[in-house]
């Protein structure tokens, strides 16, 4: 996979699609907007939505590699994991996802070849996608400008790809 390039914005930008506008509150913490705007995800119908997947896919691939780039240490990344489960487990929830599995989606959108995510369920790997790209923007402390370029470069790059997610209306 080759590494994301980043876009040059000379206007400030908002994201474009429901998913973006999405992960933006999720991003931000603004729990009112993203309740708002859970019920339009996937055109408002029940279900995964693999084009809204798409913009978060490529918004964790920008993310670590902000946080990692090209030349990582692979145990900064199982003290990432480790990190998030044991906050997931110190607020009383079980990760949906194991350690390995973690690990294995951020080493791929880091662009590792050899790593191995083909039996990480889509859904399950839409939550890691999402649970590390909040960890980076938490540890790397982005301002709101700083996440809307992240989402906004993330769904240019899903529509480049050939995902069609929704735009917000």
């Amino acid at each position: 996979m080759p590494k994301l390039r980043r876009r040059q914005h000379p206007l400030p930008v908002r994201p474009r699609t429901v998913i973006g506008l999405w992960l933006r509150a999720l991003l931000l913490r603004q729990a009112e907007v993203r309740r708002r705007l859970s019920p339009k995800l996937n055109g408002g119908k029940l279900g995964f939505n693999p084009d809204e997947a798409g913009v978060v896919e490529a918004a964790c691939e920008i993310a670590v590699q902000l946080q990692w780039g090209a030349e990582y240490d692979v145990s900064d990344i199982s003290d990432a994991v480790s990190f998030l489960r044991k906050a997931s487990l110190a607020k009383g929830k079980t990760p949906p996802y194991g350690q390995l599995e973690m690990e294995a989606v951020i080493r791929s959108a880091l662009g590792e070849a050899n790593v191995d995510i083909d039996g990480i369920p889509r859904p399950l790997m839409f939550e890691m996608q999402i649970a590390s790209t909040g960890y980076v923007a938490a540890n790397l402390s982005w301002p709101e400008r700083e996440i809307d370029r992240v989402v906004v470069d993330a769904e240019q790059v899903a529509f480049e790809r050939g995902w069609a997610p929704p735009l917000a209306t």
